[in-house]
């Protein structure tokens, strides 16, 4: 493909990425400004993309919007997506570099059910089964869900839930789990030292869809003596990166701004 229509796309593809959630409209100059482009170049793609319904123009405002082919589009990826599928080579990535069970939960009520599972090589190593249902508030992946849960349903469920002690280090005390919950809202990841399982620690991070809803979480589990500071920040890092890249895969956009 020539050059100059290889440039043609790529800034066709910046342009559309200007919509989204936040800003599901935009003119010209604004377009413009924000790609450091000439408004002249931004008019003509912005019109290319109109004739094929690809955008469309308000009359009044002549600001431009997604048309319905993107909705086309959307319904397609939408109707393909599988997390488990998606899922799956992430999980398998981070058992082998780090030799520990990496687990898939999804959000059930009030609990987390386990639905995907690659096991440590170690002979010691955290028992759980797909299947399995945990509560949110003990155990790594549990804590996830609540921090990233809507406002008002995190306080409903803190406010009604009654907490079990599950072990000696299950939190019980719900201003000192509310503090915990955003601390992981601002980390991005939890960590979990026998809560739910005496000697079992682990690390889990989410997974958001194209809502920017929670759908997910991956937590890699073990005994508590493999899992030492410095060996869990060795975890935080591809752990993080894999569910960034399996939420974008699901249509997670996070927020921008022109």
């Amino acid at each position: 493909m020539p050059a100059n229509k290889t440039k043609s796309i790529d800034r066709a593809v910046a342009i559309l990425d200007c919509f989204n959630r936040d800003h599901p409209e935009a003119g010209v100059r604004e377009i413009a400004r924000f790609l450091k482009l000439h408004p002249s170049t931004v008019g003509r793609i912005l019109a290319t993309l109109a004739s094929s319904d690809i955008l469309t123009q308000d009359e009044t405002t002549h600001r431009y919007k997604l048309g319905s082919r993107v909705l086309k589009w959307g319904a397609v990826y939408l109707d393909n997506l599988d997390l488990q599928k998606e899922t799956r080579p992430y999980l398998q990535s981070l058992r082998d570099k780090t030799n520990e069970s990496v687990s898939l939960y999804v959000p059930s009520g009030n609990e987390r059910v386990l639905i995907e599972r690659m096991e440590s090589n170690h002979f010691i190593r955290v028992i759980a089964q797909v299947g399995e249902r945990m509560p949110l508030y003990a155990g790594s992946s549990g804590k996830v869900f609540l921090a990233f849960l809507p406002p008002e349903k995190r306080e409903e469920f803190l406010e009604t839930k009654r907490l079990e002690r599950l072990t000696s280090q299950t939190i019980m005390d719900i201003d000192a789990l509310s503090k915990e919950l955003v601390q992981i809202r601002k980390t991005g990841y939890a960590i979990s030292h026998g809560e739910r399982v005496e000697g079992a620690s682990s690390v889990s991070a989410p997974i958001f869809n194209f809502r920017n809803q929670i759908i997910g979480a991956i937590s890699i589990s073990g005994p508590t003596t493999r899992f030492s500071e410095d060996r869990i920040k060795e975890f935080i890092d591809p752990l993080v990166k894999a569910t960034q890249q399996i939420s974008q895969a699901m249509g997670y956009a996070p927020k921008e701004t022109l």
